[in-house]
């Protein structure tokens, strides 16, 4: 939960294995040193944490997260399933993001220099 919404919801198990939106990652990481046997993973959240009386609009953690896209601060992401099981409220695991991303990478640039497949990684 991040300034009075939900951003992910699964059992436990999962969300210490596959943590999805970029606060619980934060989270984790920042808890990494006090779980045993768990590698210390992540990044840092920076910038001040928003009012809650007066929160930002679209995603509220959008302010501070370290992977934010324009409709981050336009909408708020809906708790969708990207699992069975696990909910995430995050536009990166959306199916349009992930359509946008598989057809960039899908998508072959024109070779630079002869000899160059062109497929870009």
């Amino acid at each position: 939960m991040y300034l009075g919404k939900l951003v992910e919801e699964t059992n436990s198990e999962e969300l210490y294995d596959n943590p999805l939106h970029p606060y619980t990652q934060a989270l984790l990481y920042a808890a990494a040193p006090f779980l045993p046997g768990v590698e210390r993973k992540g990044y840092t959240v920076s910038g001040e944490v928003p009012s809650p009386l007066n929160p930002p609009t679209g995603c509220r953690f959008h302010t501070r997260c370290p992977f934010v896209m324009p409709r981050c601060s336009q909408e708020e992401p809906p708790l969708t399933e990207v699992v069975p099981g696990h909910k995430v409220a995050c536009f990166l695991h959306s199916e349009e993001t992930a359509a946008a991303v598989e057809a960039k990478i899908k998508t072959p640039t024109a070779p630079k220099e002869k000899g160059e497949s062109g497929v870009t990684t």
